[in-house]
């Protein structure tokens, strides 16, 4: 008995996305280069770029006008607590127009987590603080260069801050914390 060869096209995204998860990169990193079959498993093959990891200052502003900032590398997929909600958020890629870093933010409820910004800046929440209900609003900023660079021109000093702030403990007057 012979057998018949196709071709069927896949779309990549789903396939970038798990190889993401697997490896622990954020998506837009991974560039798939070569799919391969080993046996019963697919041999994927990827690259990221060699470029500078994208930092943002996530602002959160609660209720009686409070506001609490923290950098994140977004090489991977980094993860927040927000009045003790955990969020994760990811690099999206640059707006054409004004070079400023977008995100994906998504929510973990139970075992799953919810998309709560699938490309973009900005978002709001509710949540509950003293079992009272407020919104809160968060949003990522792309920080200057001139905000970046110390002195020497490089960016280890802001790289540096946002390694020491997931690894910090936050105190327990602050609503923003780390995974």
């Amino acid at each position: 008995m012979t057998q018949e060869r196709d071709t069927v096209r896949l779309p990549l995204e789903p396939l970038r996305q798990r190889v993401a998860e697997a490896t622990g990169r954020s998506a837009s990193f991974v560039d798939v280069t070569g799919v391969a079959l080993d046996g019963e498993t697919l041999e994927i093959a990827f690259s990221t770029p060699e470029e500078d990891v994208p930092i943002v200052e996530v602002v959160v502003e609660g209720p009686g006008e409070s506001t609490d900032t923290t950098p994140v590398r977004l090489d991977t997929p980094s993860g927040l607590k927000i009045y003790g909600d955990l969020f994760r958020i990811e690099y999206a890629g640059r707006d054409a127009e004004t070079d400023e870093i977008l995100v994906s933010v998504a929510r973990r409820e139970g075992e799953d987590w919810r998309t709560v910004l699938g490309c973009g800046q900005m978002w709001a929440l509710e949540t509950a603080r003293n079992g009272e209900a407020v919104s809160v609003t968060c949003r990522a900023e792309t920080p200057s260069i001139s905000e970046v660079e110390d002195e020497d021109g490089s960016t280890e000093s802001a790289r540096n801050d946002a390694e020491t702030s997931e690894d910090d403990e936050e105190s327990t007057d602050s609503f923003l914390g780390n995974f």
